[in-house]
């Protein structure tokens, strides 16, 4: 399950990023462009240094689609994803670049789905 949510994180941050904060743009968008190198880490484009900041995305529709926090290249913080009508989909915690606590995810009509608990990037628990 780790390997899912890490995926569909790195799936989101590669294709840009909806809550019911709604922009004006016809095309998909993000906020600082940035990318995922060798050594595992990363960076805004262009850059030398490894990216601390917020990511986020926006479909479309200009729903939101992601916002991932890192700290020195890794995900560090909250990570929110939404499905394109603006139904949050997954939220789970990150420390170090390494799933940490609760995630959450949710079905595309809102119903919640799973509660999954990690400690250290690994599954420890699940709540039905």
């Amino acid at each position: 399950m780790k390997k899912t949510y890490l995926l569909l994180i790195t799936c989101f941050l590669l294709s840009g990023c909806g809550t019911d904060e709604k922009i004006e743009p016809q095309t998909e968008r993000v906020t600082v462009h940035i990318e995922k190198r060798s050594d595992g880490l990363a960076y805004e484009q262009h850059q030398d240094k490894p990216f601390t900041g917020v990511f986020e995305g926006y479909y479309r529709n200009g729903y939101k689609k992601a916002e991932i926090h890192f700290k020195d290249g890794k995900q560090h913080g909250a990570a929110k994803m939404w499905y394109e009508n603006g139904q949050q989909s997954n939220e789970a915690n990150f420390y170090d670049g390494k799933l940490e606590g609760m995630a959450t995810e949710w079905f595309k009509d809102g119903r919640k789905g799973k509660d999954r608990i990690f400690r250290n990037g690994k599954l420890t628990g699940s709540m039905d």
